[in-house]
């Protein structure tokens, strides 16, 4: 690990603690790869990386957002905990080189901003959940709720308990839900709040 580049650019831009958050996000990721059919190479880079630009000033994030005609018409779209994530793909790109389309698909929709179809539902959402699941996390109720369910392979109705937890989580702290983040979790009660679905990992809203 000592030698790889990502690691290096990172621990130079990154806080002790939010370096060993994303080794933790990367060693989930590569504990989901076989459970769920991704490359794991691929799987750890994206897990390194989620954090790119999470350290970045925000005047610099929105600069970045800007710059690449990225929306910022609701308030929330300028909050660093909402913009990070188009922000560490911009950086993992342009500053990182790295290439990967899935890996900077899923870098930019971790933290729940940006709309339209993705091309691999089943990435992302990984992304998402190793960013929860990680072992650095004290999040013990989250935790005990999604653990079983995702890796046992359930990743709608995982995808759906998250969104349950997650709002209010976040209304708790006084932090305002991404309009992204409910219309989201809407989909989710729709597909799974009143039972089983037929709904194929690939067509799992994100």
């Amino acid at each position: 690990m000592a030698d790889n580049p990502y690691l290096i650019y990172l621990a130079q831009r990154l806080t002790p603690a939010r370096l060993q958050h994303s080794l933790g996000v990367m060693q989930v990721m590569e504990q989901l790869a076989p459970i769920y059919g991704l490359d794991p190479t691929t799987a750890r880079l994206a897990g390194l990386t989620h954090y790119a630009a999470k350290e970045l000033p925000l005047a610099q994030m929105i600069e970045i957002a800007q710059m690449n005609h990225f929306p910022l018409n609701d308030p929330n779209d300028r909050d660093p905990l909402y913009l990070h994530g188009p922000c560490s793909a911009f950086i993992a790109s342009h500053q990182m080189g790295i290439t990967d389309p899935l890996v900077l698909e899923a870098i930019s929709r971790h933290s729940y901003v940006g709309d339209g179809l993705v091309q691999s539902p089943v990435f992302c959402g990984c992304l998402r959940f190793a960013d929860i699941l990680e072992p650095g996390r004290d999040w013990d109720d989250a935790h005990n709720k999604l653990h079983p369910l995702f890796f046992a392979g359930q990743m709608g109705e995982a995808a759906h308990e998250l969104m349950e937890w997650l709002v209010p989580f976040l209304e708790n702290m006084n932090i305002i839900p991404h309009l992204t983040q409910l219309a989201l979790r809407r989909k989710l009660a729709l597909l799974y709040a009143v039972g089983a679905t037929e709904t194929s990992r690939d067509q799992i809203p994100v």
